[in-house]
């Protein structure tokens, strides 16, 4: 399995890296998913992976601090 760096960006140019990116996080969504009302769950499950397509394309790779850019803004 590779990083999750890597798969936002290339999920930026290949919409089938999506589906690498959503099985990373479907045991997360499955686990929300038992907490909230059966009636919603298809639904609910849904939207989260929608976000989870939206931030992918939409975060800023080229933005990504590095450690001692990271430690400083957490001082402050």
């Amino acid at each position: 399995m590779t990083d999750m760096y890597t798969i936002v960006k290339r999920a930026k140019v290949d919409p089938e890296i999506l589906n690498e990116l959503i099985e990373m996080f479907e045991p997360k969504v499955n686990k929300l998913m038992k907490r909230t009302n059966p009636n919603d769950m298809a639904d609910l499950s849904q939207e989260l992976k929608l976000m989870l397509i939206k931030s992918a394309h939409q975060y800023d790779l080229d933005s990504i601090p590095g450690f001692w850019e990271f430690k400083d803004k957490q001082k402050r």
